[in-house]
């Protein structure tokens, strides 16, 4: 029995969903429930007997795609193992699994991320003859980042950083390394040079769905849209009052790109608003309705006022983060509520830190959204690589991570040699090694003995590769440690911090090992391979974000903090493009509509720097967009914080005697 849509949907979300064939453009405010009328849409589709495997939804985050693909097998009562729900990166990922052999790569190419870049870059500059402190490294990913995506052009063709970037893409091919942006440029290179594949795509995925539209980059529009000519049954939601990722190549005037490659579109506005209270969508509609470039909409909602929005004025910072602190003790005492209820947003990562040391002081439970895993840590996987070389002579992704890791003079033309004879003799990069460094070899004298130096290292440590201390052994006949001071030779703590990483993951190995007589260090990376970090449950804490990261998320109550000029909006954007205020308006919206039933917002008057420098301060230009009679002025009483204070006294006794 079909589902009748108008009977679980509302009119406008109703109307979208019935409307499978041809393009659409939904625009979909907050709250609107745009991803349960996803959910249904593609429920309807498949009722209506469309094939599962040729439907295409596509979002930002691996959580919405794993929750879209769980809320529509729900939905119509089964498992979709064809249905294709998925990231723009990890549907990229599937297609160069399939057919990256077809532009000069191998099947079993590497993902490098940002820290296995950035020391790739280091090796390129050595390579090509230059000093790695004459360059900003994290700088010089980004453009080339922006080099590969055609966001920004190379002003100097014969420079040292063009040709430090040559070296950098020839050494990724080299390396059969890929990046993130490859995972689009790569099968759109593909598209292009064999249209017979970009056929064979569009007659397998020829109903499309894209999730938050008004992120896609100029090159995710270009991927998906050459997908979708061929059928045009595209649908694409999204809200450009929530365009925020401009820094990362989001471009939200896709939305008229659309319009103008599918003029047939039908489109559709969903408005109403299923989480906020009133006055939290009067605050928003008040303050978003300044920027000029957006396509006009109003939020609205039926479940009444609600509560006035609190406005906090503080002396310091630190006062604040005090403050918000005892707020939030204070709440849980008097209000139905858990800790992961609440969300505590800021604009920069650099305010997180007098939050985070304020609230573990007064022993607040939080979790900080973002935050690396320590297995992804690029110390870490290093040493992760030998252990899997030493237990499997055969894994050359992991070989070609450590073969240059610190620099043995085994450079990019090597590795190329040395694949290329691995090739043709069907045999692994640690045989071609092998026979490569002999006296036959074509290689000059100082490249075989480096050659043959790396195999004795490694033939060495597999004796050992049963033993509690093989990763001290390892560190110290690599010379890691002077690798990394190498690296950060003004910043002995950053060397510090790694190689504490790595203490940690030697003593978690010898644990494993003592607690488990049976396993061996096989066992033990196979266990972190596949669970990845140690994490416990973190469900039921207070969330401490940033706006960017707060974005899909909702709180019951949600705190505002650092909400000053020159924060939000950001001095530093706008210096780089005025033009950037609409921006910070709309990631200021994004953080008033995360909230669901209470909205508290607080600035300082003097903010205290990371130094310990202070600023003197004023609000934020935008609390003047909001009508005032939204606001209330919030002034916790004075017996409530006298009570705050003595049970965080209390617990604080309690804890530190329990720990002697």
């Amino acid at each position: 029995m079909k589902t009748d849509l108008s009977s679980v949907l509302n009119s406008e979300q109703a109307a979208a969903a019935s409307t499978i064939e041809g393009p659409l453009l939904i625009i979909a405010g907050a709250g609107s429930g745009k991803t349960r009328m996803i959910t249904y849409r593609i429920a309807h589709m498949l009722e209506e007997g469309i094939d599962e495997k040729n439907i295409l939804a596509l979002t930002f985050t691996n959580k919405a795609a794993k929750e879209m693909q769980e809320r529509i097998q729900a939905q119509v009562g089964r498992q979709l193992k064809d249905l294709t729900a998925s990231t723009f990166h990890s549907f990229g990922l599937g297609l160069l699994k399939q057919y990256i052999q077809h532009i000069g790569y191998h099947n079993d190419f590497t993902i490098y991320d940002t820290n296995d870049n950035e020391a790739l870059i280091k090796n390129c500059i050595v390579a090509c003859g230059y000093q790695i402190p004459d360059y900003n490294v994290r700088s010089l990913l980004s453009f080339f980042s922006n080099l590969k995506t055609g966001r920004e052009k190379m002003e100097n063709p014969d420079g040292a950083i063009a040709e430090i970037y040559r070296e950098w893409r020839l050494t990724q091919k080299a390396y059969n390394v890929v990046d993130f942006d490859d995972l689009i440029l790569l099968p759109i290179k593909i598209f292009e040079e064999k249209p017979w594949i970009l056929e064979k795509v569009q007659d397998r995925f020829r109903y499309i769905m894209v999730d938050e539209f008004q992120d896609t980059s100029l090159l995710q529009y270009r991927f998906i849209s050459m997908i979708a000519s061929k059928f045009r049954n595209i649908a694409v939601v999204g809200d450009d009052d929530q365009s925020i990722y401009s820094w990362r190549g989001a471009n939200y005037q896709n939305i008229v790109m659309f319009e103008h490659d599918f003029p047939e579109r039908k489109e559709f506005r969903l408005e109403r608003n299923y989480r906020s209270t009133g006055n939290i969508l009067k605050a928003a509609n008040a303050l978003i309705v300044h920027n000029t470039e957006r396509k006009d909409k109003k939020l609205w909602t039926e479940e009444g006022t609600g509560a006035a929005i609190s406005i906090k004025h503080h002396d310091t910072s630190r006062e604040e983060a005090g403050w918000i602190g005892a707020q939030i003790r204070n709440d849980m005492k008097i209000r139905d509520l858990r800790y992961g209820d609440i969300g505590v947003l800021v604009r920069t990562n650099a305010l997180i830190t007098e939050l985070e040391n304020t609230f573990t002081e007064m022993n607040i439970p939080v979790r900080i959204s973002g935050g690396q895993s320590f297995f992804d840590r690029r110390e870490i996987r290093d040493i992760l690589c030998y252990l899997k070389v030493l237990l499997n002579r055969n894994d050359d992704t992991s070989l070609l991570r450590i073969i240059n890791t610190p620099r043995r003079g085994i450079g990019r033309t090597t590795i190329e040699r040395l694949r290329k004879h691995a090739d043709e003799n069907n045999i692994s990069l640690y045989e071609a090694i092998a026979e490569m460094s002999g006296s036959s070899s074509p290689f000059r004298d100082a490249t075989k003995q480096s050659l043959r130096s790396f195999q004795e290292k490694l033939a060495g440590w597999e004796k050992s590769a049963g033993t509690e201390n093989i990763i001290e052994r390892i560190v110290s006949d690599t010379g890691y440690e002077a690798m990394l001071s190498e690296e950060f030779p003004d910043a002995p703590k950053a060397v510090d911090y790694r190689m504490h990483g790595i203490e940690i993951l030697s003593d978690r190995l010898k644990r494993y090992l003592r607690q488990n007589p049976e396993s061996t260090m096989k066992d033990y990376i196979n266990a972190v391979t596949l669970a990845g970090d140690e994490n416990e449950d973190d469900s039921n804490k207070v969330n401490l974000m940033t706006m960017h990261a707060s974005k899909g998320l909702e709180f019951r109550i949600v705190y505002l903090s650092g909400i000053n000029d020159s924060i939000i909006p950001s001095s530093r954007a706008l210096e780089e493009n005025p033009a950037s205020i609409e921006e910070e308006r709309r990631l200021f919206y994004v953080a008033i509509t995360r909230a669901r039933e209470r909205l508290i917002i607080n600035y300082s008057d003097t903010l205290i720097l990371h130094n310990g420098e202070e600023k003197s301060a004023i609000p934020s230009r935008f609390l003047e967009e909001i009508p005032s009679e939204l606001f209330r002025n919030e002034e916790m009483s004075a017996e409530d914080r006298k009570k705050a204070q003595a049970e965080m006294l209390k617990e604080l006794i309690a804890k530190r005697f329990s720990k002697q």
